[in-house]
């Protein structure tokens, strides 16, 4: 049994998830006795100062996005070999709830209402110059009221920096929603980057299947770069205005907006 982190003031639970770099434990925060997700980067990390030093800026970064549709960060700081960050518990993500729909397919109506929920928040990050770069249904996740909340912001840039041994591990989980602009390993992606991760997302929502796949991590990035924008099924070809407008191979042609995006959802309605 793996040996569970200590940390001053929180009583450690279990283990939540693993990422490349980092875990997620539920914790209670023992001073509020409120339930806690803490992330902690991995001790292996500790050796790279740059990985270490980004996960404590972005950790920074994330904290003073006020947004009710961000995960809220409570603490973070580093005891030992641990540099931590907790943030707001959640239990269920999007993946999770996409899991259990028939076929894995959303009702329209409902995954364009969360779609517009997440936009709302990438225009708040976007306009102070935060950008996301990992946006998959693994990175929203929903409060009991089924509010939709992003979560890890900026996480992606401490994946850069990390040691190239985790590249594939990293690149497993994402590669599926890069944008054409990262797959081309352009450094300077913007929040149009952002918008076609999550055009990526919602056609996944509605059709229960990634709209590009292949034998290996390079043939998905070709795709992403050099396909056609996907065809939704006929049934739903409604909304293929939306496919192509968030997820166009090049950025000044996606939207780039909320209004944007509801002004196109209320035309097609």
């Amino acid at each position: 049994m793996t040996e569970l982190p200590d940390i001053p003031g929180y009583h450690i639970v279990t283990i939540l998830s693993k990422g490349g770099i980092a875990r997620v434990y539920l914790g209670i925060q023992e001073k509020l006795n409120r339930q806690v997700a803490i992330k902690i980067l991995k001790p292996f990390f500790l050796k790279d100062t740059d990985t270490a030093e980004r996960f404590k800026r972005e950790a920074k970064t994330a904290a003073v996005l006020t947004h009710s549709n961000i995960v809220q960060i409570y603490d973070t700081g580093i005891i030992d070999d641990y540099h931590y960050i907790v943030m707001e518990y959640l239990e269920e993500s999007l993946a999770e709830r996409m899991d259990r729909e028939p076929d894995g397919k959303m009702k329209p109506d409902i995954a364009l209402s969360i779609i517009e929920e997440i936009i709302k928040a990438l225009d708040y990050a976007h306009f102070r110059g935060v950008y996301h770069r990992d946006l998959k249904p693994e990175n929203i996740m929903f409060r009991q009221d089924s509010t939709p909340v992003l979560v890890d912001f900026g996480i992606a840039r401490v994946y850069d920096s990390a040691p190239r041994l985790t590249g594939s591990e990293v690149l497993l989980g994402t590669v599926y929603y890069m944008s054409p602009e990262q797959c081309r390993g352009e450094t300077n992606v913007d929040g149009r980057s952002d918008i076609y991760s999550l055009g990526v997302v919602l056609f996944e929502m509605l059709t229960g299947k990634l709209p590009y796949s292949g034998n290996g991590i390079i043939s998905i990035l070709k795709r992403h770069n050099e396909a056609p924008v996907p065809r939704l099924p006929e049934d739903l070809s409604r909304y293929q205005p939306l496919i192509d407008k968030m997820m166009a191979k090049d950025k000044h042609d996606r939207i780039s907006s909320a209004p944007e995006f509801a002004s196109l959802r209320d035309s097609i309605k």
